[in-house]
């Protein structure tokens, strides 16, 4: 019985470690290029007013930059869009665990320099949205109610917000349909994607050696065994 035991322990061990290797590498070669790739996508971009997008052709990539306008309706408190998540726990590593159970990406109005500009679609992405907001500092979770602490992250009125996307015929003339919406400026989200790529193959190294030393002791209790 230790010996089949013993066995098992070491698979477990190898799958782990071969889990952490394959992450460390995803992370560290494709993350890191897919972020480069964003950073060298929204340079090349133009960047688009009202005004550009009215006269544009349907089917143009370009970049809007501006804020939220503060005719968008709010949801919730003051966010007009936003992603949520509840605390459901501790996982393996007694690390706070929240899982996504509600996303609010309404069509919005843009504010840019020469009016404003819609945004047709609810399929976009969030990235670093720059309204965060936490029900309570002491997390809870109940099992029975399947109710936990919730918090909010997304955009308000005012919301400095940058758009990826391209151009469509709207129901009030031209409209764009986001790719995706950022809580800051075009240079803020270059800034951030080329330090995703410079940090990513550091985070891959750390993944892949801490993967490496666990498939290693793998294959000692294997062999031991």
């Amino acid at each position: 019985m230790r010996g089949c035991s013993g066995r098992g322990n070491a698979i477990v061990l190898l799958l782990a470690g071969i889990f952490f290797i394959i992450g460390g590498i995803s992370i560290g070669i494709v993350g890191a290029r897919t972020a480069r790739e964003a950073a060298e996508r929204a340079e090349r971009l133009p960047v688009m007013t009202a005004g550009d997008i009215e006269r544009g052709s349907v089917g143009t990539e370009m970049i809007v930059e501006g804020f939220i306008d503060p005719r968008n309706p709010t949801r919730f408190r003051n966010f007009v869009a936003y992603i949520r998540e509840e605390y459901r726990g501790l996982d393996a590593n007694d690390n706070p665990d929240w899982k996504e159970d509600e996303r609010w990406t309404p069509p919005l109005l843009i504010a840019t320099e020469d009016g404003a500009v819609q945004v047709a679609n609810d399929t976009y992405r969030v990235e670093e949205p720059p309204v965060k907001w936490q029900e309570s500092d002491n997390l809870s979770w109940n099992s029975f109610s399947g109710e936990g602490t919730k918090r909010y992250a997304g955009f308000e009125s005012g919301s400095p917000a940058m758009v990826i996307g391209r151009i469509v015929d709207g129901v009030e003339g031209r409209a764009i349909e986001a790719e995706l919406m950022f809580g800051g400026t075009r240079a803020g989200y270059i800034a951030f994607q080329r330090t995703t790529a410079s940090i990513s193959p550091i985070i891959g190294l750390v993944l892949g050696g801490v993967g490496l030393l666990i498939l290693l002791g793998g294959i000692w209790l294997l062999f031991r065994g």
